[in-house]
């Protein structure tokens, strides 16, 4: 048993710490640590340093996503920022190295490339002494995710780790587990019974509409066209954190009732499982958690406009496996119609999803964890 773990994440999007909260729910669940601390690093960083990766990385997607695509690309070269993009982020986050020292763990898991940056740094100064891993939650890897020191990293597909790989990780130090989601989705109800708890009908299809942890992105548009289709189904939009959007689109179906038939929104829920459980279909962006879960539950996607860099990345492999479509706001509304009005296509998709899903990454990436860790500093790490 592990004296204490430490998962480390950044609420840069909602989709770090979401996988930062499956790997706390999978590792306590396993009883391997004494001690399991669950830290989003920017809440120990300056304030200008968090407004840049929280507040200003929400602005770039709503008003300059092709400018954040642009810079994802021009930045994943191995090495050729790290010079300058540590000493900002060093002189930043002196008190997040202070509190890695005086905690002393004796694991540290990062689900961010900020987090395990800084948790390499301070072991590069002797500050940290603990088996480090990366859990990469995007399909694509992005040379940002390099560190050294990093014992090992988690990949979502075999692809990610030959993306590594090709940035010069040996390949003993890569899992392929899937990105962690939680651990509700390996007991996920059927999906009548999904419908019968939500209260949903069993006799139309049903289609959510995701607006991501943070409710971004064009959510009403999208409702506008999907209730411009022709097939008559049940409409569920996830709201997230954005309670002004909730209210919105409820206004909306208070104007026109007849209009929203079916329509319900959802603000922010502890159970995603459920609702994609007893889904056909989900529209809404190619964030690595929300793609991940909705393979776990055998959910195809049609995505809607994906943010330019690691959404267009992640939205690629989907669509070359079928598990996905791709539209835009002017095509939404054929293009849903014709997924939905067909069930021969959507069972395709279903099965692509579910031969592309883990369910119980959570699980398998903390035994694995174990396994590595033990071995690797038996005597510092084992008590």
């Amino acid at each position: 048993m592990f004296r204490k773990v430490m998962v480390l994440s950044a609420s840069a999007g909602a989709g770090h710490v979401t996988a930062a909260n499956a790997l706390e729910g999978a590792l306590r669940e396993s009883g391997i640590a004494q001690e399991v601390i669950n830290l989003d690093v920017l809440k120990k960083v300056s304030p200008f340093m968090r407004s840049m990766y929280s507040k200003q990385y929400i602005t770039l997607v709503n008003r300059a996503p092709h400018l954040l695509g642009a810079l994802y690309d021009a930045t994943d070269h191995a090495k050729k920022f790290d010079g300058r993009r540590m000493t900002f982020d060093v002189a930043n986050a002196l008190p997040m190295l202070r509190y890695l020292t005086n905690e002393r763990p004796d694991v540290v898991v990062s689900t961010h490339f900020l987090a395990s940056e800084l948790a390499a740094f301070a072991t590069r100064r002797r500050r940290l002494n603990a088996y480090l891993a990366t859990v990469i939650t995007d399909f694509d890897a992005h040379a940002f995710w390099l560190s050294n020191p990093v014992n090992h990293y988690f990949t979502a597909f075999e692809e990610t780790s030959r993306q590594l790989q090709h940035l010069g990780v040996e390949r003993d130090d890569i899992s392929v587990t899937g990105i962690p989601i939680s651990i509700k989705f390996a007991g996920a109800p059927t999906k009548s019974e999904a419908r019968k708890q939500l209260g949903l009908r069993e006799d139309l299809p049903l289609v959510l509409i995701s607006a991501g942890g943070f409710g971004v992105g064009p959510v009403i548009e999208t409702v506008e066209s999907a209730m411009l289709c022709r097939t008559h189904f049940q409409t569920v939009v996830l709201c997230g954190k954005n309670e002004k959007l909730r209210t919105q689109l409820l206004r909306m179906q208070s104007i026109s009732p007849s209009y929203f038939r079916d329509f319900y929104a959802v603000g922010h829920t502890d159970s995603m499982q459920v609702y994609m459980a007893a889904a056909d279909l989900m529209i809404g962006k190619s964030g690595g958690l929300t793609s991940s879960e909705c393979l776990a539950s055998s959910l195809p996607m049609l995505i809607v406009n994906p943010i330019p860099g690691q959404e267009e990345r992640n939205a690629n492999h989907l669509l070359e496996h079928g598990a996905a479509g791709l539209g835009n706001i002017r095509t939404l509304t054929y293009k849903l119609d014709k997924v939905i009005s067909s069930p021969h296509l959507l069972k395709e998709m279903s099965e692509a999803a579910a031969a592309m899903g883990h369910a119980n990454s959570a699980r398998v990436i903390v035994c694995r964890l174990q396994e590595l860790a033990v071995n690797a500093r038996p005597q510092s790490l084992s008590r």
